[in-house]
């Protein structure tokens, strides 16, 4: 990587000094002469350590970011970057290997590679920066939070969409935030028309109306979601399907008492509902095998939504955000402040107790639960998620969370293990590399995935 102030410590005498990293002059005036930006060192250092030729997390992290133009221009302006390298084959001189054995014995004692570490003027660790699966852009989001002449703030705007309260915060310098959110909310609203079934020009609607007589030719994107949507209604078995919409009609989820339709009436309706009657063809064609087979996106739509305002805003370079579709939200980046993002799961219908706090920076959680949407019958609360199997609405899940990368498939996943309660529901959710739950019964006891303890505090 070139640049006055990227260096290995093989090039760059680096001094671990009382807790504090010192550069030698010679960096600094290199710097001022190669920038002629700068006064001063910059005020933040990334600590970088890998193993150059043996480690290909480590090769791919390099080439990933440490390499790209636009990193290597952000590192130039606001970095001083420093490489502790442990190779097994390239030969380094006593003093190189003594330089990064006392930052390893300082940083990384456990000797992970990479490890790569944000540390301020006085050699504090600021955060880890996470290298898996990352580019210049993802890993710029989360230094940017700990530029101060970057001027970050926080913009926010709540509204409604999708017929459900979205909230919107994005992480922008001063004079941008308003237009990412105009963005933002475009981009929204977009992906509403393609996905209600209500709205008459949508793709939803057309395919309601004309699959059942021929296949229907549908955009890319429109495509892949249903195709991703068949398989997750694989893996579950059925008890996510977007099948279900023709049940729907048959209850009113409004708080109050009403009595459950007639078991004839919703096994007439059930007999048309079945991820198997979504056909998809070649050329990006969908039909349906059933006449009377009507799809809905209302139990993955809103995490779709969030998940790709998400990808558009990163694309956008836009250090960090949240964005939370009545509780499908997906994040990423930090705060402006450079504090992680973190989420309270709250008792059910009372938003005040929090039961448990969840850090998910460049995570996404969603909730579904009986305590918002629901009617109730002879004391029973029935839930607004519907079993695609029986037809009747869930009992006995007063709130099921899902923690994933994606507010995509955490949607989904909350609605599936709703419907498959909680012994069934854990142990797929215990089987998914990635994904974890928060499952809190109809009697407010609270059930977990095993690996929930690893980040839940």
């Amino acid at each position: 990587m070139k640049g006055a102030k990227y260096q290995l410590l093989k090039f760059a005498k680096t001094i671990l000094s009382v807790g504090t990293i010192m550069v030698f002059a010679g960096h600094v005036a290199r710097a001022q002469t190669s920038a002629q930006k700068k006064s001063l060192t910059p005020q933040i250092t990334l600590l970088v350590f890998s193993g150059s030729d043996w480690c290909l997390p480590c090769i791919r992290f390099e080439r990933a970011v440490l390499q790209d133009s636009a990193f290597i221009a952000f590192g130039d302006d606001h970095l001083t970057i420093v490489k502790a390298d442990f190779p097994q084959h390239k030969k380094l001189s006593e003093e190189e290997v003594r330089h990064n054995e006392e930052l390893a014995e300082k940083y990384n004692p456990q000797g992970y590679f990479p490890h790569v570490l944000l540390l301020d003027a006085q050699g504090k660790v600021l955060r880890k920066i996470i290298t898996n699966k990352v580019d210049a852009k993802k890993v710029i989001s989360q230094i940017a939070p700990f530029v101060p002449s970057l001027n970050l703030e926080e913009f926010s705007a709540s509204l409604l969409l999708m017929g459900s309260s979205f909230q919107i915060t994005l992480v922008a310098q001063k004079g941008e935030g308003a237009s990412y959110l105009a963005e933002a909310i475009n981009e929204i609203q977009g992906i509403e028309s393609w996905l209600s079934s209500w709205q008459e020009g949508s793709i939803t609607t057309r395919l309601n109306n004309e699959a059942a007589k021929h296949p229907v030719k549908v955009p890319v994107e429109y495509y892949q979601l249903v195709k991703r949507c068949l398989e997750l209604s694989k893996l579950t078995q059925g008890a996510f399907d977007i099948s279900f919409n023709g049940l729907s009609n048959l209850y009113e989820f409004d708080q109050k008492e009403h009595e459950l339709p007639a078991s004839s009436l919703i096994s007439r309706n059930l007999a048309h509902v079945g991820y198997e009657k979504i056909i998809l063809h070649d050329n990006y064609r969908i039909s349906f095998s059933d006449s009377l087979v009507r799809i809905g996106f209302g139990a993955i739509g809103k995490g779709y939504a969030a998940e790709h305002v998400k990808k558009l805003m990163e694309g956008y370079g836009v250090p960090g955000g949240v964005v939370n579709a009545s509780g499908d939200l997906t994040t990423w980046g930090t705060q402006a402040s450079g504090e992680g993002w973190k989420v309270g799961v709250p008792e059910p219908g009372n938003k005040e107790n929090i039961i448990l706090w969840l850090p998910i920076e460049g995570k996404a959680i969603a909730t579904s639960g009986d305590y918002e949407k629901y009617f109730t019958y002879q004391g029973q609360r029935y839930s607004h998620i519907i079993n695609p199997k029986t037809g009747l609405p869930v009992v006995g899940a007063s709130s099921v969370s899902i923690i994933s990368g994606s507010a995509e498939l955490s949607d989904a996943l909350a609605t599936a293990v709703s419907v498959l309660g909680i012994e069934v529901g854990l142990n797929l959710i215990d089987q998914i590399d990635g994904v974890e739950c928060v499952f809190i019964d109809n009697k407010r006891k609270l059930h977990v995935s095993k690996g929930l303890q690893t980040y839940a505090y």
